[in-house]
């Protein structure tokens, strides 16, 4: 038993038994799932059953091969080679399974497999063992192409083109690439007729495509409407809509009525639109309402309302619609009638809302969801697309309702009274009715009624705070606000802008109108010359600005406002003496603006800051400040640019043309400066700075006969001013007009006798011109004149004498500084475009222009000292003497040269 044991047949034979014989060649085995042997039972072994009988199994032991997993012993079940065994029965392989008539059958093994947890070597079994056969013969050859010869087969390469341009035409399409969408259309429509074609000549009529012939023809006709190509688009619909192979091509007709439409052809439209609903079937409920609608559109182009009523009814009565219902409205209020504007109102708030109750249910759990989490929970598309719904259905409703509410009663305010209640007896709009009574409000801001508009949206602050929610309650303190301080009264505009803002942090405008009182408060304090205190109230105003610009990232008045406060602050720095953060300021300045402009690249008012705080930046940057480093950037490079691109804005404005002119003769650019100075003149020809630089160019030129009609106007313009008068006279003796000259000084001594520049001159001509009478009398007014302006001289302060002279002799460009902040940031507090280049201040308006007024008489003494330096003037007429006054004679003050 010991040496059986080890063998291993004497378990074998006491495990095999008759009964076990049975089971096994038993084809009904009710035990397989728990017999280790159930996967031995297929067809295979059954017809192997038939040639052994299972009779050798007794006969004695088993091979010894087959002990071992020989060529003899059984395959697992289900592999390809036991199936392709059981198939071809009787092969040598079958052969060697079953053993010779003397061999036994065996049962089972108490060998391994041969399976270990390691695997096996790579490359020893399986398929990788076939690829290291394989390995040294290279890559497997390609693929034969199939050679279509047949027109079958050519035929169908054709249609596979076509439908490939067909597709990328689509795509263009709704990529909004018109015109290559177009191009692929024709290329489409080419190939699919020599599709066409080519079955016709080869027999193959039963195979054309009737569908696709009709898709090619519509994307075509669709291409040439989206090119705006109306002739050929109603041309290729015209073809389908007669194809009678197309039994759908009546639809079209609508495309055809919407070209007629885009044409202003109403008629057409409405006929086309006609056509097309004849042919929709009763089923298709929803396309023929909307071809209703599209009549209804057409009607109200043509006026004709009545005919517009009855189309909207009808869609209100089939398939009620909120634009159908808006429509339907609109054209009661143009008939005039007021009880079928009531009647149209009630029906359009019958109609329920897009959202269900079920999407508002969920949208509130949502944010609820929301709140609880710590984090922002982005919303789902699904979401967005019912919050955009409802906002434009709620937009219709409170248009309607503003439209009539006006007009339905005798007394506006009745009307509006009836239709707040209106919306809040309604299911799904009682919200709106907080929208209405601010818009009751504005209103009566419209009739001029600010008393009623204030006691309105005080109604709403004291009512119930569940009828309102934070943001109508937010909105109505705005208001109040802004009205509070248009009347002057800062302090009740102050408390409201706080309680707009703390009803609700996230408005943006009750922060732009909360940080405008900190700019009244903060001028007022500079008004008291309390320069800290104005100091932190504009930047508590320049915080607010800041986060309503984070609140609403496109606030244009948050972003304007900003750079006005920059401005105002830069002033006060300026003023204390921080060059550093005068700088600071104005840059913060300049960047808002350049930010608004990218928003709104054709408002005049941005570019006009831009332009005036690069002008202003240039200026002081030339000055040298001390405690400032040097810039790189040139800043009147790009004050030349805005000012290029604000007179292309506001051609005829004068203001901006002479400073931009000035811009240019500071730049040496004096023809430019002489063009744009000229074009400000014609427009605006009582600028006294434009009539200055033009007579102090042309003196510098010496054209002086073209001065002289300059100084004139001015001296029309300034009757008082003895200098425009002087000047001409002056002009009189540079080309040698005497006798007017004289005539233009007597004229002069009469309104000023006390003149003395006007009494020298007169001694001199009267004596040319051989009057020596008038010179006696001349020579002794002369005489009392300059004892009396001795005598004002001895009483007049020294410093007063340098201070006038300095502020004359002062550079283009280079004027005091105070004066040139008042003209670049005089308009700074105000809010608006005021014409002319200036922005209004909310206490005064500035003098138009506003520039030093010794700029002329500057220009003209820099002139004039230019000359003198290079030799003096041109002799214009032979025998004057080399003595006579040549504009820079001591005896002459600098108020009588031409400017």
């Amino acid at each position: 038993r010991r040496s059986e044991r080890r063998s291993g047949l004497g378990s074998f034979r006491r495990g095999v038994s008759h009964e076990s014989v049975r089971r096994f060649a038993s084809p009904n085995m009710a035990d397989a799932d728990d017999d280790l042997y159930g996967g031995f039972e297929n067809t295979a072994l059954k017809q192997q059953a038939q040639y052994n009988n299972f009779d050798n199994a007794k006969a004695g032991p088993m091979q010894a091969s087959v002990m071992r997993g020989g060529a003899g012993a059984p395959r697992p079940l289900g592999t390809a080679r036991m199936g392709t065994a059981a198939q071809r029965m009787g092969t040598a392989r079958l052969g060697t399974a079953a053993g010779g008539p003397d061999m036994s059958r065996p049962m089972t093994s108490i060998r391994g497999a041969g399976y270990t947890s390691s695997g096996k070597p790579p490359g020893t079994s399986g398929m990788s063992s076939f690829a290291g056969q394989q390995a040294g013969t290279g890559p497997a050859p390609p693929l034969e192409k199939i050679v279509s010869n047949t027109p079958e087969d050519k035929a169908r390469d054709k249609e596979a083109e076509v439908n490939a341009l067909l597709e990328e035409s689509a795509k263009a399409n709704v990529e909004n690439r018109n015109p290559l969408a177009l191009e692929k259309a024709k290329e489409c429509a080419k190939k699919e007729r020599q599709l066409c074609k080519f079955r016709e000549q080869a027999n193959l009529q039963d195979s054309i495509n009737v569908d696709l012939t009709y898709a090619v023809c519509f994307n075509l006709a669709n291409q040439f409407q989206a090119n705006e190509m109306f002739m050929e688009a109603l041309n290729t619909y015209s073809l389908i809509v007669k194809n009678k192979q197309y039994s759908q091509s009546g639809r079209l007709r609508v495309n055809m009525g919407n070209i007629y439409f885009r044409q202003k052809k109403f008629p057409s439209a409405i006929k086309m639109y006609r056509m097309a609903l004849d042919q929709i079937p009763t089923t298709g409920k929803e396309l023929r309402f909307k071809i209703m609608a599209n009549i209804g559109h057409a009607f109200v182009k043509m006026g004709n309302y009545q005919d517009a009523i009855m189309s909207y009814e009808a869609i209100m009565e089939g398939r009620p619609d909120i634009m159908a219902g808006f429509n339907l409205v609109v054209c009661y209020f143009a008939t005039g009638d007021k009880e079928k504007m009531k009647r149209g109102f009630a029906k359009l708030l019958s109609i329920p809302d897009a959202m269900s109750s079920d999407a508002k249910l969920e949208e509130e759990d949502a944010a609820d969801d929301a709140d609880d989490d710590d984090g922002v929970k982005e919303e789902d598309e699904l979401a967005m697309v019912r919050k955009a719904e409802r906002t434009k259905v709620k937009s219709c409703v409170l248009q309607a309702a503003k439209l009539i509410a006006p007009k339905i009663e005798e007394k506006f305010v009745d009307g509006f009274d009836y239709v707040i209640e209106a919306l809040r007896s309604s299911q799904d709009y009682t919200d709106i009715a907080s929208d209405m009574e601010i818009s009751k409000a504005v209103y009566f801001l419209k009739k001029k009624d600010p008393k009623k508009a204030k006691e309105t949206l005080e109604a709403i602050q004291k009512k119930d705070k569940k009828l309102h929610d934070a943001t109508t309650l937010s909105r109505a303190a705005t208001n109040l606000c802004f009205i509070h301080s248009l009347e002057g009264d800062y302090r009740q505009a102050d408390e409201y802008g706080t309680a707009a803002i703390r009803a609700d942090r996230y408005n943006a405008k009750a922060l732009v109108n909360k940080a405008n009182c900190e700019i009244y408060k903060a001028r007022a304090a500079e008004e008291r010359d309390r320069l800290e205190e104005a100091r932190e109230l504009y930047q508590e105003a320049k915080n607010l600005y800041m986060e309503g610009i984070g609140v609403e990232a496109d606030c244009v008045e948050a972003i304007f406002n900003l750079g006005l406060c920059c401005r105002r602050m830069a002033e006060l720095e300026r003023v204390i003496g921080q060059n550093q953060n005068y700088v600071h300021c104005v840059l913060a300045a300049l960047q808002a603006f350049e930010k608004l402009r990218s928003i709104m690249p054709d408002s005049a008012d941005c570019i006009w800051n831009i332009a005036t705080i690069c002008d202003e930046l240039d200026a002081f940057y030339a000055s040298g400040p001390e405690g400032v480093a040097s810039t790189n950037v040139s800043y009147l490079k790009k004050a030349s640019t805005s000012y290029k691109a604000l007179v292309a804005l506001v051609k005829t404005d004068a203001a901006v043309l002479a400073r931009y002119g000035a811009l240019l003769a500071r730049d040496d650019d004096e023809s430019q400066a002489f063009t744009y100075h000229s074009i400000s003149y014609k427009h605006y020809p009582v600028d006294m700075e434009v009539i200055s630089w033009l007579g102090a160019y042309f003196v510098k030129s010496e054209m002086y006969e073209k001065a002289i009609d300059y100084f004139q106007k001015a001296a029309q313009i300034q009757p008082k001013e003895v200098k425009w008068q002087l000047m001409v006279a002056s002009c009189y003796r540079r080309v040698q007009r005497l006798t007017e000259a004289f005539a233009t000084y007597k004229l002069i001594d009469k309104k000023h006798p006390d003149n003395v520049e006007c009494l020298n001159y007169l001694v001199k001509l009267s004596k040319e011109l051989g009057h020596p009478e008038e010179t006696k009398e001349y020579q002794l007014k002369l005489s009392r004149a300059e004892k009396e302006q001795d005598a004002r001289s001895h009483q007049r302060p020294p410093a007063a004498q340098q201070a006038t002279r300095q502020d004359l002799d002062a550079p283009r460009g280079g004027a005091p500084q105070q004066a040139r902040q008042s003209y670049d940031n005089g308009y700074g507090g105000g809010g608006g475009y005021g014409g002319y280049g200036e922005f209004q201040s909310a206490e005064q308006a500035p003098a138009r222009g506003g520039r030093a007024s010794g700029d002329a008489e500057a220009e003209a003494a820099r002139a004039v000292a230019e000359r003198a330096n290079v030799g003096g003037g041109k002799v214009i007429q032979k025998g004057r003497k080399a003595d006579d006054d040549d504009w820079g004679n001591d005896e002459l003050g600098d108020d009588l040269l031409p400017m």
